[in-house]
């Protein structure tokens, strides 16, 4: 696309805030409001993604700073990314050649930093804080990929992008206002025109925190949504200054990369790389055999999709980590208390106990617990998880009904009806060891009171 573009209008101020199907407006999310605000802020940011929007939207405000409120020489402007700690190599590759001498050449200030650990109470770990950035540093102390290993899941599809709130916002937010000292920041993102709905999300949790917080705490502002480039512009705009075919930024474990990228480039992705496609199918394995209903995507295993893609590399290497790795027999069990009827919030409050106002049909909370029974190989837990069924005088479920690779469980209580609430389950499993044992607080209690009697 033409750099023409760059010298488009701002929206105008009166055009409709609502679109006709009820969903919110360019004008309403990249306010001239918002515009204004972001300008009055002392200390300004771009949220770097490495991928390709947020690229385009640097390599903007490199070429005019001042077209967005940035001072001519950057000296109150700065980048910041947050490390997953999982992402494509290619992708760190064209940063680190293509992104990182332009932010050297204009001594514009870079920070990496990622979660300092597990627990928010760790902070966060700044990784690299320079004006003459030459590394992209792929991980921090603690990664995504860490927490997902440990807690046995892949990440949820439900309730939105969960896990880049915590790896991601929650980390860049962080270290902003530890350095602002209590005034806004000015934060840029890079959504483009395809994504109005990621920006009206990100201005009504800051609402939220604003209030929260008694102050502005962050200023956002969307400059691709002013300018009206779409998917495609930015793309055009970035091979037009860099000369590369520039990737949008995901990582490979994401549930969500049928949008972050169509899926016959992710898989074309996974076929480039073998290794990172096994370790998220290894993940996904491990996630299933915990829960059934735990695959990758909301109805559908990367499992399936990369045998029908024939990438026989990665389902080598994931068939020989499970050959080669350690394995444990887990004991999951469950409560799957029933959830309050139609009226007992606002006749009860937020906390109630009465029996009658419990409805099986209704799901409730979910109680879990995990524990490691036994560890050693692949062929000394299936052994050990055999035995055991003989002496519970249970039979081995061997099924790849859900999963294609198989899973082996021996079930002691059984859920019959998925429909039905206030039930249990607990099951033994063979998987990939290395899932640490936790339980929901009040899980204790919940099961004594659930199975009392039986």
């Amino acid at each position: 696309m033409s750099s023409s573009a760059l010298s488009r209008p701002d929206l105008d101020e009166a055009s409709p805030t609502v679109s006709p199907l009820g969903a919110p407006s360019p004008a309403a999310v990249a306010s001239a409001e918002a515009l204004e605000s972001f300008r009055a802020t002392k200390h300004k940011s771009l949220n770097f993604g490495l991928g390709v929007d947020s690229t385009a939207l640097l390599l903007a405000i490199i070429k005019d700073p001042t077209a967005f409120g940035i001072a001519e020489d950057f000296s109150d402007f700065s980048i910041v990314t947050a490390m997953t700690g999982f992402e494509f190599p290619d992708t760190i590759t064209d940063v680190e050649n293509h992104v990182l001498p332009l932010l050297r050449e204009k001594g514009i200030r870079y920070t990496q930093v990622a979660r300092g650990g597990r627990l928010d109470s760790a902070g966060t770990a700044v990784l690299s804080d320079t004006t003459n950035p030459g590394k992209v540093f792929s991980r921090g102390p603690w990664t995504l990929m860490d927490e997902l290993e440990e807690n046995g899941t892949v990440p949820q599809y439900a309730g939105g992008h969960r896990c880049s709130q915590k790896h991601k916002a929650w980390t860049i937010d962080r270290l902003q206002l530890d350095r602002s000292g209590g005034q806004t920041v000015g934060k840029l993102f890079g959504y483009n025109a395809d994504e109005l709905k990621r920006a009206a999300k990100a201005n009504r949790f800051q609402a939220v925190r604003n209030k929260k917080a008694g102050y502005e705490t962050f200023a956002l502002d969307y400059p691709l949504l002013r300018l009206g480039w779409d998917r495609n512009d930015v793309q055009g705009y970035v091979k037009d200054r860099l000369g590369i075919d520039m990737s949008k930024s995901y990582c490979p474990v994401c549930p969500f990369s049928g949008v972050c990228s169509p899926q016959p480039d992710h898989m074309k992705r996974l076929r480039k790389y073998p290794e990172l496609a096994a370790r998220v199918l290894r993940l996904e394995y491990l996630s299933m055999a915990l829960n059934d209903n735990s695959s990758l995507y909301k109805d559908d295993t990367l499992f399936r999709r990369v045998t029908e893609d024939q990438n026989a590399e990665a389902l080598g290497r994931f068939n020989a980590r499970l050959d080669e790795e350690p394995w444990a027999v887990y004991r999951l069990q469950r409560a799957y208390t029933s959830g309050r009827r139609p009226g007992c919030h606002a006749a009860h409050g937020d906390r109630c106990s009465r029996p009658e106002c419990r409805d099986s049909s209704i799901k409730g909370t979910v109680y879990r617990s995990v524990k490691t029974v036994r560890t050693g190989s692949r062929a000394e837990v299936a052994a050990f998880l055999h035995n055991a069924a003989t002496a519970l005088g249970r039979p081995v479920e061997q099924s790849t009904k859900s999963h294609g690779a198989g899973i082996d469980r021996v079930r002691t209580r059984i859920r019959t009806d998925s429909r039905v609430f206030g039930t249990v389950e607990d099951f033994y499993v063979s998987a990939p060891a290395g899932v640490q044992h936790k339980a929901r607080a009040g899980f204790a209690d919940v099961w004594a009171e659930m199975t009392v009697g039986q």
